[in-house]
């Protein structure tokens, strides 16, 4: 899928050898000398290498800025560029959550990642809070690893071990004031996982269940099935929440499915492309 864009019709303007050809014929015909142009010193470049993160650094999961758009009642679905799955905005949440399983990964390329992760705000504003899984393939092959991060600070990795095919329950809470905790528990390997944070000034104005790459470059990856998705305790659909699905280049890269289930709780999110 595509966004339409509107171009402004302009001349062609003439550069390099083209415009000094031009040059070059109106001045012999007006009688002047002419002079061969030198070649300027190419630009200093930066050193893209040095410039570049060390392989294994912390990869960060930002903020998507969109809007609420369209009707309650209506399905709503929109491009999330980066994003992937459900959010609602437009009133005050303290709790998101969602269980999925961990899904098979096949790199096609270094720069690839993927993560599946509940959190408050995030939407139209600067921080996020959010907690999951993350799918990367930095050495050639995927490797599995859970994080947390309170967006703008960089994430923090718990380093458990993570396997496709695991249970895993995250859940992200504003409990009052300037105080959240965040939980994550792999059902199938045993471990549980909480971070409490005191202090921490957020605009609490949405909560989402996301599919993410960080680089907006997927690995291809098995069906994600999301079920037990709560957005202040109720179904996403009590919200109007938001289907989104992620985008590069005008490309749609993977496919978010309707709420289903009986209390309309569960999703799935489909690879379409890197």
């Amino acid at each position: 899928m595509t966004e339409s864009t509107e171009r402004r019709r302009r001349r062609p303007i003439l550069r390099g050898a083209a415009l000094w050809t031009v040059l070059v014929a109106v001045a012999l015909a007006c009688g002047l000398a002419v002079a061969a142009p030198t070649s300027p010193s190419p630009p200093a470049t930066e050193d893209v290498a040095a410039a570049s993160p060390a392989p294994g650094a912390s990869a960060r999961f930002d903020p998507y800025h969109g809007h609420v758009r369209g009707r309650a009642g209506k399905r709503r679905a929109q491009n999330g560029y980066n994003w992937s799955g459900y959010v609602a905005g437009g009133q005050a949440f303290t709790t998101s959550s969602a269980t999925w399983t961990v899904p098979n990964i096949s790199c096609s390329s270094e720069g690839d990642s993927v993560a599946e992760w509940v959190g408050l705000d995030g939407w139209s504003n600067d921080t996020v809070e959010q907690i999951g899984i993350q799918e990367t393939c930095e050495t050639g092959a995927p490797t599995f690893d859970n994080w947390y991060e309170f967006y703008p600070e960089p994430p923090v990795y718990f380093h458990d071990r993570v396997r496709p095919g695991d249970v895993i329950h995250a859940v992200a809470r504003h409990i009052s004031g300037t105080t959240y905790e965040l939980s994550l528990t792999d059902e199938t390997q045993g471990w549980k996982r909480e971070k409490k944070l005191d202090g921490w000034s957020a605009a609490n104005s949405s909560a989402e269940v996301i599919v993410e790459s960080n680089h907006r470059m997927f690995p291809r990856f098995s069906r994600i099935d999301f079920t037990k998705a709560r957005l202040n305790g109720s179904a996403p659909g009590a919200f109007g929440s938001i289907n989104l699905w992620a985008s590069s280049m005008g490309r749609q890269q993977n496919e978010v499915s309707e709420l289903s289930g009986p209390e309309l709780d569960g999703f799935s999110v489909a690879f379409l492309s890197e």
